[in-house]
């Protein structure tokens, strides 16, 4: 063989031998890279696996919280496991073949109620370099009755509610069927639960206290008068003014009462029907039945001042007269929240009042007379924002919903910046996303009683 001849059988032989050592390499360096992408994938299901197994123990508990709260005889260790296996089920082909561990201890001494769950979750890809499952354990424990609750719902009930709402109805109607929808998460059907109270609080240009307030402490309401010129029938319809800034945006320092409303009792000028709600405060109660009939007596009439239900709500969640019901702000067990609700800008603002009527009041009477939009949103404005400012510095959660108000809007932003502790903020923009914004709130509510 020549010398070339054996130079060409080397080249080959190298040849050969290089493209054996490329598939060595390409076999040692492509399992790691498929191992580590195949990692990935499993990873992402164990985390899906493990938050869904989260919401379905809380869900769970929290279940067997409220029907333990109704029972004690209940079997709440049966619930929760009935309460998983159904939610698995329905949660989609994800959970076929998963085993679960499910632990529900006795309830403790200081009535904990605590359930765990725990479950493998088989690997696709890992299992080539050895690791063949993700070992997830999830807890979720509870009060047995959790944190007491004190809410007060405070309700635009102004004109524009009787306005046709986005979805169909009226704006009036679909506020009566979500906040009574919301009263159905909070209290459940046999009642009785007196760890759970709710208040209502409509709101217009005034709030309607009740006639039956009328002697309370705090207020100062004159009696019913005829007018020595005019002859015009002035009486106290249950409707209340105002007090001098900044009592008007504190709960304290009733020495300086709040004043009534003298109207008249006839003709249209100074008519109670379309200034002051017809439906009066419903005081904290754990009796559903008052408080579903105080929403469906509501009606739609009258302008708006939004810090006039905001300063009510807070008053009766307070345990400062005139509204004793609620605990008082230091009591750690009851969590205190307010639901605000409107449908539009601030349109009246409180002035001293300038009728030529007797009034008879020994303190100044501030009534909502400035009547034009900017001009009242200039000045109600700021006074709902610092209402807000005060609730929140006392600890009380809020929540607001802006119910067909425009993005953007003074008042949109106003609410956003209003909700606060754990509250939060929902713009509904039809009649649906206002029962879903007041059944999260309810659900938002229950939720808070759960401990991790």
């Amino acid at each position: 063989m020549s010398i070339f001849g054996k130079a060409k059988q080397f080249l080959q032989r190298f040849k050969r031998a290089q493209r054996g050592t490329t598939a060595i390499i390409f076999g040692i360096t492509v399992i790691p890279l498929l191992a580590f992408s195949g990692g990935v994938v499993d990873y992402g299901r164990a985390v899906k696996t493990k938050s869904q197994l989260t919401m379905a123990l809380d869900g769970a508990i929290l279940a067997a919280m409220k029907e333990y709260s109704l029972d004690v005889s209940t079997d709440y260790k049966q619930v929760i496991r009935e309460f998983i296996s159904k939610n698995l089920e329905e949660g989609g082909k994800s959970y076929h073949g998963l085993e679960l561990a499910i632990d529900v201890p006795d309830i403790s001494d200081n009535g904990e109620m605590k359930a765990t769950v725990g479950a493998s979750v088989k690997t696709h890809f890992l299992s080539f370099v050895g690791f063949n499952k993700f070992d997830i354990n999830v807890g979720a424990a509870v009060m047995v009755g959790g944190k007491d609750l004190e809410v007060v719902l405070v309700l635009d009930n102004t004109g524009s509610m009787s306005w046709p709402a986005s979805g169909g109805g009226s704006k009036i109607e679909a506020l009566k069927n979500s906040a009574a929808n919301l009263v159905d998460i909070l209290m459940p059907d046999s009642g009785g639960d007196d760890r759970v109270k709710i208040a209502l609080v409509p709101f217009a240009e005034y709030v309607n206290i009740g006639m039956g307030k009328r002697s309370e402490s705090g207020l100062e309401i004159p009696a019913d008068y005829t007018h020595p010129i005019s002859g015009d029938a002035y009486k106290w319809y249950g409707c209340m003014g105002s007090r001098k800034h900044p009592l008007n945006v504190k709960d304290e320092g009733y020495f300086t009462q709040i004043p009534g409303i003298m109207m008249k009792s006839s003709g249209s000028g100074d008519s109670a029907s379309w200034r002051c709600p017809e439906a009066p405060i419903v005081e904290l109660t754990d009796t559903k039945s008052l408080i579903t009939t105080g929403i469906t007596d509501m009606d739609a009439a009258g302008w708006t001042y939004i810090p006039g239900g905001l300063a009510w709500g807070w008053r009766v969640l307070s345990n400062e007269a005139p509204f004793t019901s609620g605990v008082p702000d230091s009591e750690e067990d009851t969590t205190k929240v307010i639901v605000l609700m409107t449908d539009g800008e601030n349109t009246r603002a409180p002035e001293k009042w300038t009728t030529g009527a007797t009034i008879n009041h020994s303190t100044e009477v501030w009534g909502h007379s400035i009547q034009y939009t900017e001009g009242a949103a200039a000045i109600a404005d700021p006074l709902t924002a610092e209402l807000c400012e005060n609730i929140k510095a006392k600890e009380i959660v809020i929540f607001t919903v802006a119910f067909e108000i425009p993005d953007g809007s003074p008042v949109e932003t106003l609410m956003k910046n209003c909700a606060g502790n754990g509250g939060l903020f929902f713009d509904a923009d039809d009649s649906a996303q206002l029962e879903s914004a007041f059944k999260q709130i309810g659900l938002s509510l229950l939720n808070m009683r759960l401990s991790q």
